[in-house]
């Protein structure tokens, strides 16, 4: 008898422990959770993407020219990859980016952080994210600004 409870209590102890392992786990997110309402199934699908040249007086927007293959490797990437929040409001962002798929996706992106800050639909905030796993967006992205 004594037995039985000392390994009930052992599993018990070891169901909690899990439960709080993810309880306290930070939380990924997916391209759809960070996009809202998105639907990557659309046939019209693009990436403007600019860069903002922060150097010069009152700034500056470089429009930056994009392949339909470069665009969709760009969408598909960004499709496929994770993300975590990030509460620290960078600053640091370089380029402004638009996917266009079911509606048009606004985001200021860091590339050297992998780090983004997505428009919020419902009122004009931004909530920000980082990369846990690009699946090669930011290869891509840095091929590009690199030419």
């Amino acid at each position: 008898m004594k037995n039985k409870k000392t390994v009930i209590g052992i599993i018990v102890v070891i169901i909690l422990g899990i439960g709080l392992y993810f309880f306290n786990s930070e939380k990924f997110y997916t391209a759809a959770d960070v996009l809202e309402a998105v639907d990557f199934s659309v046939e019209e699908q693009s990436v403007e993407l600019t860069k903002i040249v922060i150097e010069v007086d009152d700034g500056k927007l470089v429009p930056i020219e994009l392949t339909d293959t470069t665009q969709k490797k760009l969408i598909k990437a960004f499709e496929k990859s994770k993300f975590k929040k990030d509460e620290s409001l960078s600053s640091d962002n370089d380029y402004y980016m638009k996917i266009t798929l079911n509606r048009g996706y606004f985001m200021y992106m860091d590339i050297t952080g992998k780090s983004i800050a997505v428009k919020d639909n419902s009122g004009g905030s931004y909530e920000e994210y980082l990369f846990e796993d690009d699946k090669g967006f930011f290869s891509i992205l840095e091929e590009l600004v690199t030419e």
